[in-house]
């Protein structure tokens, strides 16, 4: 796959995230958007590139949001695997797949930082983390996944993907 696709991605994702996101939030709940392009990535295409992508956003994240750098680039990286192991061991990529993938590693993202803020501080409040954050969060994320999806697929369409950097069906 073209390498300049994920910082191009990348740059997408932090303006949106900076600017349209914010209006999006319902009960406090806020869209992660570099989460979900990493899995929508992840599940869709499967490139070495994705685990940089991850780490690159992750890392950009951890500035922005709490100053402990690391947490959200360890665990994006993780996910990013995670979400290529899932992606290539379905049959067919199907909006449904995409909804219940979506939303379970949302929540394993969220035990993967939780677990990693544990370790810093035992002090945090994991179990209400987990219940008021995460939960409803990937909730949300499996309702918008389709959608980021749908939006990748014109990106392909658009690039006219060939066979030797084709994305999976």
């Amino acid at each position: 796959m073209r390498a300049w696709i994920y910082p191009a991605i990348g740059l997408a994702s932090f303006w949106l995230e900076l600017t349209a996101i914010p209006y999006l939030s319902i009960f406090g709940i806020k869209p992660n958007l570099f989460l979900l392009t990493v899995l929508v990535l992840g599940l869709r295409w499967m490139s070495p590139w994705l685990f940089v992508y991850g780490v690159a956003v992750g890392i950009a994240l951890d500035v922005f949001s709490h100053g402990m750098l690391g947490v959200y680039g360890i665990s994006f990286f993780i996910i990013s695997f995670l979400a290529i192991y899932v992606g290539s061991a379905i049959y067919e990529n199907t909006l449904w797949f995409t909804m219940v993938s979506v939303a379970g590693l949302t929540l394993a993202e969220g035990l993967i930082s939780i677990s990693i803020f544990e370790i810093l501080d035992s002090t945090a409040p994991w179990w209400q983390w987990l219940s008021q954050r995460v939960l409803p969060a990937a909730i949300y994320h499996a309702v918008l996944a389709p959608f980021l999806a749908w939006g990748l697929i014109w990106l392909e369409r658009l690039l006219k993907f060939t066979e030797s950097v084709r994305p999976r069906p």
